[in-house]
């Protein structure tokens, strides 16, 4: 079944646009990276510093595989610096998707 992750960071005072900037790089490098990978989303709240990564996986399994991935955890060292606390990552199970084409 397919897993919907989401990888939240909050920024630290003042880092919110380097965050972000750093975010997009790396979801277009993983995007590139991942032949499978299709759709990668990054939302953000500069009001509370929130940055979210929102990617779709064929499986839980692929999901996790990719958290380990040289490219992920050199992402999670490089943002270190600019986020408050530990990243939350969830993970969910896709239910439907609507695309009007």
């Amino acid at each position: 079944m397919p897993s919907v992750i989401e990888y939240t960071m909050i920024a630290l005072p003042g880092k919110y646009e380097e965050l972000v900037d750093a975010y997009v790089t790396f979801a277009d490098q993983f995007g590139d990276a991942n032949p499978t990978e299709d759709l990668i989303l990054i939302t953000g709240d500069v009001e509370s510093g929130i940055v979210r990564g929102i990617g779709i996986f064929e499986s839980g399994s692929e999901a996790h595989e990719v958290y380990g991935a040289d490219l992920f955890i050199a992402f999670r060292e490089h943002a270190s610096h600019l986020i408050a606390g530990e990243p939350a990552r969830t993970e969910r199970e896709l239910i439907h998707v609507f695309v009007k084409g």
